[in-house]
């Protein structure tokens, strides 16, 4: 009896740890938010609430995703990590690091070398590098999308299962990749637009392609789809240059479409609140909200709003009747039923180019996440806002880690009460 107890308390245990991961680009569905229970801290320094920092094997914009026991980020060495002497793009390799939970020690590592073909280190790559793109998993498999190398799959203990190449195209800007794969049922599926110019779901057990969905306009969208629920089906939501995109999840058919003012190149990925989708971004700053469901062209149908928001390369964040983003220094908070501004409120200012650098126009890439009515807005400088949800601003804390200069453009995983964020330099783990 005893041992049976046991049994059933492991389990229960078990469920709770799985219930609480954060398994992809922004957790949950890519909504940015953690279960509010326990609520993760709130202040933090190198020597305060720090449970565990470990280097990483290179650099990278990927964010960490927690699955049970084990942390899993990808990073990139052997090419681009120096501007004045960045080598040769034959010689680069990314990594898929495994790491323990509790102890952050490495548990296993997996290195795939470029094909040879990759897009010179200079202009706004050097940004962001070659490993921006974040891991998903089902739990029993991890995921992960290796720009012209393509995607791989391992099983929790590091064995690859299999590698499928997505093709060796450039977007015409020659930026990079940095959509990140996404799972439905039996499928993962990935915004290939930079590759491949199309959206792309295989078999997540064999690799084998289920259905594609080619779009020369796909080669400027750096977008990781979302799944929406609308009346009695889901919806695999996506923003592209030009135009909104929802398709059938289970076989690509496109269900509607609907114009958007985003035009050139779409960075974000879209939000979501009770079937309404948010897409922001645009070189002039733009927002555009769309009620879900339909077929079709519904861009005069399903309109909610347009407003001239400004916005950069993050993806807003929705909490109840507010949407939250992080452009150019600055905290925006936006009202979801109408797009008027809540409040714009300086947090500190965007980080500086050094001599000869180029930046992005917005400066930060991290996407904020919250738990409850905690959010977390991380800048590339690596100072991190926690700001309390709600139409007043009301900034708790501003923390950093002294000894990293950075750059910081991962958005971070909560999970548990426990806050992952890495650096270009290291992955660091918030808790007690």
């Amino acid at each position: 009896m005893k041992s049976l107890i046991c049994g059933l308390l492991l389990g229960l245990l078990t469920h709770a740890a799985v219930a609480d991961d954060w398994t992809r680009f922004r957790g949950p569905n890519g909504s940015g938010i953690a279960p509010a229970s326990p609520a993760p801290l709130t202040t933090w320094s190198e020597s305060e609430n720090l449970k565990w920092k470990v280097p990483l094997p290179g650099k990278g914009a990927s964010s960490p995703i927690v699955v049970g026991d084990k942390v899993f980020i990808t990073s990139y060495s052997g090419y681009g990590l120096d501007k004045q002497n960045p080598g040769e793009p034959a010689n680069l390799k990314r990594h898929l690091g495994c790491y323990d939970r509790v102890s952050g020690k490495q548990v296993w590592e997996k290195i795939v070398s470029s094909p040879g073909d990759e897009d010179e280190y200079k202009g706004f790559i050097t940004e962001h590098g070659y490993a921006s793109s974040t891991p998903v998993s089902d739990g029993k498999s991890v995921f992960a999308m290796f720009g012209k190398s393509g995607l791989y799959a391992y099983d929790l203990e590091g064995k690859e299962l299999w590698n499928k190449p997505l093709g060796t195209n450039s977007d015409p800007a020659k930026w990079g990749n940095g959509a990140s794969p996404m799972l439905y049922g039996d499928l993962v599926i990935v915004n290939a637009g930079i590759e491949g110019q199309a959206i792309i779901a295989l078999n997540k057990t064999t690799g084998e392609e289920v259905w594609k969905v080619s779009d020369a306009k796909f080669t400027s969208c750096w977008s990781t789809p979302i799944l929406v629920k609308s009346n009695d089906r889901e919806e695999l939501v996506f923003s592209m240059p030009g135009q909104i995109v929802a398709l059938n999840p289970s076989n690509g058919e496109r269900l509607w479409n609907a114009k958007s003012p985003i035009e050139q190149t779409v960075c974000a990925s879209l939000a979501e609140r009770d079937g309404v989708v948010f897409a922001m971004g645009g070189i002039g700053g733009a927002a555009i909200a769309y009620r879900c469901g339909g077929s079709g062209d519904v861009s005069e149908t399903h309109l909610v709003w347009q407003k001239p928001l400004r916005a950069g390369i993050d993806t807003p964040l929705v909490i109840g009747n507010q949407m939250y983003w992080l452009s150019m220094g600055s905290a925006f908070c936006a009202n979801c039923e109408t797009g008027e501004m809540t409040y714009k409120e300086q947090l500190s200012p965007a980080a500086a180019a050094a001599p000869g650098q180029r930046r992005s126009p917005t400066s930060d890439y991290a996407s904020p996440v919250a738990a409850g009515d905690l959010i977390y807005m991380v800048q590339r400088s690596g100072k991190i806002h926690v700001i309390k949800a709600g139409e007043q601003f009301e900034r708790l804390a501003t923390n950093e880690f002294a000894g990293d200069a950075g750059p910081f453009n991962a958005s971070p995983a909560i999970s548990n009460g426990e806050i992952f964020i890495r650096s270009d330099n290291s992955l660091y783990c918030i808790g007690k």
